[in-house]
């Protein structure tokens, strides 16, 4: 079985979850001596709540056009689905990203623990959206043989 299109947006998803891991941890060593929580909307923090409703319009954004490059495929040959998919894996999984990211730096700046939080849900929203052979195949509709160029 040829799976080098999976492994290779597996790791490009991966690169993207360990760049956030390892921000949030450099982040959160950086501030650990001023950290406070403080989730009032009235506060003097510019980023919030700025930076968390960004990162919500980038979600929205990144899975409606996730859909949308994928929402015309009938009539394509196998390997034309799977490139369409690759550039729309790409396009939500750095839209995923830059909200969490977004979030941890408005921590550094900060020492508010509500960035670090919504920095953390961003993430699990990158994590469920990890390409599988199994979701690719019911997405765009694939039947064996052409499985197999996964």
């Amino acid at each position: 079985m040829n799976s080098s299109k999976l492994k290779a947006m597996q790791t490009i998803h991966l690169a993207f979850c360990l760049a956030i891991v390892l921000m949030a941890a450099t982040s959160y060593l950086t501030v650990k001596d001023r950290l406070y929580l403080d989730a009032d909307l009235n506060q003097n923090d510019i980023f919030f709540p700025l930076f968390p409703l960004i990162g919500l319009v980038s979600i929205a954004l990144g899975q409606f056009l996730f859909k949308k490059q994928l929402s015309n495929l009938h009539g394509l040959s196998a390997d034309d689905k799977i490139n369409k998919y690759q550039v729309a894996f790409l396009m939500r999984t750095a839209l995923f990203e830059l909200p969490a990211l977004l979030n941890i730096v408005g921590f550094l700046v900060s020492g508010n623990i509500v960035f670090l939080i919504a920095g953390v849900v961003f993430f699990m929203l990158l994590l469920s959206a990890r390409p599988n052979k199994q979701a690719i195949i019911e997405v765009l509709n694939l039947n064996y043989p052409d499985t197999e160029k996964l």
